[in-house]
């Protein structure tokens, strides 16, 4: 794994001022629904050359995971977004690949998090 921050602490503390426990567990879920999906269209584009399809699906995982403070998923996401903005399509798929992995470990924090686990 890289030293990028997985999840900022300050974020995920800050969403549970703003409701409570409940609710920063509600986003998390939302989250751990809609993710896959977005991932799912962004590797679909990426697989036939579909450089818009992959842009707009990045950019939407871009937004949800800044919003739950997983800033090496968004920058990762904004590397994607800007790639495939400008059709420069040889690397996407290995960002794709790294996008992934960096879900799944975000994914397992977040699950622990749920679960009562320390940020």
């Amino acid at each position: 794994m890289n030293s990028k921050v997985l999840l900022d602490k300050s974020t995920l503390e800050r969403l549970r001022r703003l409701g409570d426990n409940r609710f920063l567990v509600e986003l998390i879920d939302l989250f751990l629904e809609h993710t896959p999906m977005k991932i799912n269209e962004a590797l679909a584009g990426g697989k036939i050359g579909d450089w818009e399809n992959v842009e707009r699906a990045v950019h939407a995982l871009k937004s949800s995971a800044g919003n739950l403070g997983a800033l090496s998923l968004q920058d990762l996401a904004g590397q994607i977004e800007q790639l495939a903005e400008r059709k420069e399509g040889d690397s996407i798929p290995e960002l794709l690949k790294e996008l992934q992995d960096e879900y799944e470990r975000v994914c397992d924090r977040l699950k622990a998090i749920k679960k009562g686990a320390e940020y």
